[in-house]
């Protein structure tokens, strides 16, 4: 009890200072008074009782210290004085203050957003269990069904094998169809992966075998936002692409998988009699490894299996699986190239922050140094060295907190912005979140920036530097030793805003490259629109009934010039690909026939993304089915498949779909960038939609339009629900973003990097600024001395340049060095310039030191101006 009592004392004296000083004053007074009349008592006269009883209690001043003291929160009062005192000094220093808080709080701001997203991606646990031991196989969205039953029953390194694949499914209400990215899993998916559902269950064992009835698995966003989120849609029937479905489970909120685009799941249809299960592959395959195993025991499974493929396939040289296997960890799978770009990113954050340390730090040790004769008279009157060091972190931890405040505020309202700014993939901008961890980062990057901004001067003053300094001779040492500290800071400066300039120049120009990459069409004016026409209750007449319908109307529209279809939009899309046998060729045939993208088009989808055919002819009307099979293919394609000789009337072969006619090569299309702006062209056939069996459930229609977007997308997606109410219309987007969407990791890291540079070459001008206008000053009395004796205004001004661009010059050279050091980190973002870029290193440099000059300049012209008589005068 008597703990607590000391402890609720202790707090009221904290909490409410002025009552307990008042309640002191009340018994010094009552004391006081007392012993008065105990002296009155004794014969004394009451002027003499009141004078003796002072002197008995000594002076009040020093006996109420010794009172506050007895209380145990001295600490406490003194941290408080402290900081009422530095709050004192930030407005007496307002423009101080500001620019020191605000360089501070962009640095924290930037650095806590960015950690925020990397500890969303990269630090925080899957929504799955026990995600180290869950690996991804090579050969990504290639595997087939008979081969993921084949590896399945090879297995010994790992638990279970699942395999997944990615599909448009239609969900069709009353009000409207529209369409979802759905997850078509084997039945052991969710068991591999080690996932609870919120609400029902997950797949069993046989649902994705012949004969099983057709279910579904739904995420929480589909659940909430499409179906009312009603707790009793377990065993309930939606209907997807035309087929009732069950509802069997619903995942938790914050699941995901693979990516959070995904809205609902499926089972596989692993049917041994159907086409797609011996077909082409379109499987992603995974497992789970036992208890135990290490990288290299993984490493030697996923060999074993590799190896004992060839015991019942035969793989051609492009497409063979028996070589290069690996696997890959599950957060690697699902972040992709996304990880690099936002280490690069927090990298650069983390480097802006140093750079605004750097600059608060040369700001508070030349306030502190200017606050010589200040600190000089408290130790005079008492405080010692410990008194006074305490005094000056508490100055910097109160400013770095400040400004750690605000810098949180700037991340906390910023951070969707800067989510959406991000080079991120897949939808994984939709998981990450700033939570109690940023407060923390926020929290502790403001006490290791207080505590590293007020190391300079504590020492100064630990080493007795900061007291008694009423000679000069003292000054003047002073004065080097500051100068040095600043000459360091400076430099530091230089070398990072080097590195920031660099990578941004780099940027630039790669940005530039891609810009300057001849597409081999014109995307210009052209709209895509994703159409989903499936389902069972859509047959293939009704299906064919349709396109035929949609492309008629939509090239008749008001300023549309011509229409088309194909089954992968380029530059978006991949995938549709396989090896095609030149049959005039036997050495390209078989095991050695080259693999090409395979793309299923209308006769006008030359014209409408102009594509030149350079040789023979286009498509045409009359190219329909029960006519001879006709293709045209990409001039790389001619090129390797008839060296030298004319590919007009050539035949090809292919196997997709089951389909083995021949193909007559009848045109040979310019090249053109087919699935990404940057590397190889990939061969491309293309194929008259019209000749093939089965015409796909989904599809995009081109159209070229001088028309505004917004108008011909909403007469898109009317003109679908009048022709075909069952149909569902997507993605709608223009060619020109599909071809920027290509180029989002250099666009964005651009902009990024382009921001943080020009931060940095701020904070740079302001670092050399603050330091030689310090510098001039503290020796505005020794300049006025050499002007005396003679020197001229322009040998003070050259010295004063030249010791200001002295550190900047040491920081830019190690700048440079680092920046090509660094080559390696930086030369996977770029195309087009090495990551040692003459030209980009160059005007890095030249842009700080031409900005360091011109901060130097004006505080030197300064210097050079001084009046002698005025300055010894002064002095």
């Amino acid at each position: 009890m008597r703990f607590l009592r000391n402890l609720f004392f202790r707090l009221r004296a904290i909490v409410r200072p002025r009552a307990m000083e008042r309640e002191l004053s009340d018994e010094f007074a009552f004391h006081l008074e007392m012993e008065t009349r105990k002296l009155v008592a004794q014969g004394l006269s009451p002027e003499e009782a009141a004078r003796q009883a002072a002197a008995r209690f000594g002076g009040p001043v020093a006996e109420r210290e010794r009172a506050r003291d007895s209380w145990g929160i001295g600490v406490v009062r003194d941290f408080a004085a402290d900081l009422r005192h530095a709050f004192r000094q930030f407005r007496r220093n307002p423009g101080f203050s500001l620019l020191g808080i605000l360089t501070l709080a962009l640095g924290l701001g930037a650095t806590v957003g960015l950690s925020g997203v990397v500890r969303s991606l990269l630090i925080r646990p899957l929504p799955v269990t026990d995600e180290a031991a869950i690996h991804v196989f090579w050969s990504d969205y290639n595997w087939r069904g008979v081969e993921f039953d084949f590896l399945r029953e090879r297995t010994k390194g790992f638990t279970a094998l699942a395999a997944f694949s990615s599909d448009g499914t239609t969900l069709r209400s009353v009000a409207a169809t529209s369409v979802l990215l759905a997850g078509v899993t084997s039945a052991e998916l969710f068991d591999v992966i080690g996932a609870t559902p919120l609400l029902g269950r997950t797949f069993a064992k046989g649902e994705d075998r012949p004969g099983a009835e057709p279910v579904a698995v739904l995420s929480y966003g589909t659940w909430k936002q499409r179906l009312g989120g009603d707790r009793g849609i377990i065993g309930q029937r939606i209907v997807l692409d035309g087929t009732p479905v069950t509802v069997i489970g619903v995942m938790p909120k914050g699941f995901y998988f693979p990516s959070p685009e995904y809205q609902l799941w499926r089972p596989l249809l692993l049917d041994p009699a159907s086409r797609q299960y011996q077909g082409t592959g379109w499987l992603v395959v995974l497992g789970r490894a036992r208890a135990g195993l290490d990288a290299a025991a993984i490493n030697s499974e996923i060999q074993m299996l590799a190896g004992s493929l060839t015991e019942q396939f035969t793989y051609s040289a492009a497409w063979d699986k028996t070589k290069n296997a690996f696997s890959v960890p599950l957060r690697e799978y699902v972040v992709g190239d996304s990880r690099p770009a936002l280490l690069l990113l927090l990298g650069a954050g983390v480097l802006l922050l140093l750079m605004a340390c750097s600059n608060v730090a040369a700001l508070v040790l030349a306030r502190t140094t200017d606050r010589t004769h200040e600190i000089a008279l408290r130790a005079a009157l008492g405080a010692g060295r410990g008194r006074l060091a305490r005094q000056i972190v508490t100055e910097s931890l109160a400013f770095s907190l400040i400004a750690g405040g605000v810098g949180l505020l700037i991340a906390s309202l910023g951070f969707t912005v800067l989510v959406n700014s991000l080079p991120l993939h897949n939808g994984l901008a939709a998981v990450t979140s700033l939570d109690w961890t940023a407060f923390a980062a926020a929290l502790l990057l403001s006490v290791v920036v207080g505590l590293s901004v007020a190391a300079a001067p504590v020492r100064n003053l630990l080493l007795g530097r900061l007291k008694g300094l009423s000679n000069q001779r003292g000054s003047r040492g002073l004065a080097r030793g500051t100068g040095r500290v600043h000459a360091a800071l400076v430099g530091g400066e230089a070398a990072v805003a080097v590195l920031l300039i660099v990578g941004a120049m780099l940027l630039i120009r790669t940005v530039g490259r891609l810009l300057a990459v001849d597409l081999g069409f014109d995307p210009h004016g052209v709209v895509a629109v994703d159409v989903a026409a499936g389902g069972t209750d859509m047959n293939i007449a009704d299906r064919w009934r349709f396109y035929r319908e949609l492309e008629d109307r939509a090239a008749r529209l008001p300023g549309v010039s011509s229409a088309a279809f194909i089954t992968r939009l380029p530059i978006r899309d991949r995938g549709w690909q396989g090896t095609v046998d030149v049959l005039s060729n036997p050495d390209l045939q078989g095991a050695n026939a080259p693999n090409s993208l395979y793309r299923l088009v209308t006769y006008d989808y030359f014209r409408t993304m102009g594509l030149s055919v350079v040789r023979g002819r286009g498509l045409e009307p009359a190219d329909r089915a029960g006519t001879q099979h006709v293709g045209l293919v990409s001039e790389s394609f001619a090129a390797k498949a008839w060296p030298g000789e004319d590919p007009i009337g050539r035949q090809l072969r292919t196997r997709v779909g089951g389909d083995t006619a021949a193909i007559t090569v009848v045109g040979v299309v310019e090249e053109a960038r087919v699935t990404s702006v940057k590397g190889d062209n990939a061969f491309v056939l293309y194929v008259p939609l019209p000749q093939t069996l089965f015409p796909p459930e989904g599809q995009t229609l081109v159209f070229k339009t001088a028309r505004p977007f917004e108008q011909v997308a909403g007469e898109m997606r009317g003109l679908v629900r009048e022709i075909e109410p069952r149909a569902a219309v997507g993605r709608i987007i223009t060619m020109d973003q599909a071809v920027a969407g290509a180029m989002t990791e250099p666009l964005q890291l651009r902009f990024f990097l382009s921001l943080f540079g020009g931060l940095a070459l701020l904070l740079g001008v302001v670092g050399v600024y603050s330091v030689v206008s310090y510098s001039v000053a503290r020796r505005q009395t020794e300049f006025g001395v050499r002007m005396a004796l003679g020197a001229t205004p322009r040998q003070v001004l050259k010295q004063v340049m030249g010791r200001g661009l002295l550190p900047v010059a040491v920081g830019t050279i190690a700048g440079i060095g680092g920046a090509i050091a660094l080559a390696g980190v930086a030369g996977r973002f770029l195309y087009g310039v090495t990551a040692t870029d003459p030209l980009s290193i160059g005007l890095a440099a030249l842009a700080l030191l031409l900005s360091g000059s011109v901060a130097a300049m004006l505080p030197a012209w300064r210097a050079a101006r001084v009046s002698p008589v005025e300055s010894l005068r002064s002095d």
